[in-house]
């Protein structure tokens, strides 16, 4: 297989020959010679992006539901203090439904 562009060609056969057998590179036509060629890919990551990983792993971790608010509004709707107006709850059902 044959890869060209603009700036370079590299023949992917020719990189395998040469981990076989480790003699010295062919020459593709017009291309520059080759020191040796690494058997290996590497990947860094930024700062950033290590941030947001360990980030989201966080976020994963918790809970989707926050048990301190459902206490509190069970203690609230046991006591009589916690009143839902109906209109609103029903608009903000609505609200939720639209944008799903």
């Amino acid at each position: 297989m044959r890869i060209e562009g603009s700036a370079y060609v590299v023949d992917i056969s020719r990189s395998q020959a040469l981990k076989k057998n480790e003699a010295a590179p062919q020459l593709v036509q017009g291309a520059r010679p080759a020191a040796r060629v690494l058997s290996f890919d590497r990947v860094e990551l930024s700062p950033q992006v290590r941030e947001m990983q360990k980030l989201k792993g966080e976020l994963e971790s918790l809970p989707e539901v926050r048990l301190d608010r459902v206490a509190l509004a069970k203690q609230q709707l046991q006591n009589g203090g916690y009143r839902a107006e109906p209109t609103l709850l029903a608009q903000k059902m609505m609200d939720a439904y639209k944008t799903r």
